[in-house]
């Protein structure tokens, strides 16, 4: 049910966004500093805006994931050492409880 739940909001999505490109299709210009400008239609302007955010945001994440992933590495390692204790506890045989 979430296949076809996503599979139509991906549809969705896509003709959205082909009719954005097709009824904005003029051509803008985007200057920058030092005289440099860039000459494309809106949708690519927008399109190549959104890619760099994200991987410019992926990038400033990349950081956190990796101090993240080796915590969490670590905590792995210890609970699979407490484990071995636990099992080495119980296989010890008990004597003097009362």
């Amino acid at each position: 049910m979430k296949r076809i739940l996503y599979g139509f909001i991906v549809v969705l999505v896509v003709f959205l966004g082909l009719g954005f490109a097709y009824k904005n299709a003029a051509d803008v210009t985007v200057r920058y500093y030092g005289g440099l400008a860039w000459q494309a239609p809106l949708a690519v302007v927008l399109l190549v805006s959104l890619s760099l955010g994200v991987v410019f945001g992926f990038i400033a994440s990349l950081n956190r994931m990796i101090r993240l992933r080796r915590q969490l590495s670590l905590a792995r390692k210890e609970v699979r050492h407490m484990e071995q204790e636990v099992a080495n506890l119980r296989a010890l045989p008990i004597k003097d409880v009362l």
